[in-house]
This record gives structure tokens, C-alpha cells and sequence, in this order.
């Protein structure tokens, strides 16, 4: 049986969602820790064509600018974010935020 949505009143969808509750495609603890790579941000090391090649020197989740020492998490496409972002996010879903490779 397939639903039709396009007609279900604003109230039929909210009853629709609390039935059908939260789909999590998250990960364990355990596989993030495997799939993501931590590195220090060593603004001395970093040339401005390397902080151009990290999204203008921003982690796109927080949208804030990385800075000496942060530690920033790296997954196998090779963007980064700031560590603890990139963490959260694949708590909840399993793919890289900017191209949506899958990160496990």
C-alpha cells in the first residue's frame, strides 16, 4: 500500500511522523572513531592555497573558521572539519557533508 501525501492535511502528516518515528543512519561510536582521522591545525605549517583547499579555512558544519591548534577530523574523501563536528554529524548520518560519500 503506498501513501499519498500530497493530499494529507498538515495534521494527518504530524500524526504520519509520530507513527513512523526516526530513522537513524547514523554510526556507532566505535566505527567513527575507525573512519575519521584526526589532525592538530597548524596555522604556521599552512600555506594559503592549503586553507583554500580546506573550504577557505572554515569547517562547513559549524561554519567556523579553524585556528591554531584545533583539532580537525579528516574522512577517507579528504575533507575536513573541525573533529568534534564532523563526529556529531556522522552520529546521526553516515555520509561525508560536502559530497556525501558515505564515511564507512
Amino acid at each position: 500500500m503506498r501513501l499519498d501525501i500530497d493530499n494529507m492535511s498538515y495534521e494527518d502528516l504530524l500524526a504520519l511522523g509520530e507513527f513512523m518515528g526516526n530513522v537513524n543512519t547514523g554510526l556507532a561510536d566505535e566505527k567513527i572513531l575507525k573512519c575519521v582521522r584526526e589532525v592538530v591545525c597548524c596555522s604556521s605549517d599552512q600555506t594559503q592555497n592549503d586553507l583554500d583547499d580546506q573550504d577557505d579555512g572554515r569547517c562547513v558544519i559549524c561554519l567556523e573558521d579553524y585556528k591554531d591548534k584545533d583539532v580537525l577530523g579528516t574522512l577517507k574523501c579528504n575533507h575536513d572539519f573541525h573533529a568534534d563536528c564532523i563526529k556529531k554529524w556522522l552520529q546521526t548520518k553516515n555520509s561525508c557533508p560536502v559530497c556525501k560519500a558515505a564515511a564507512a
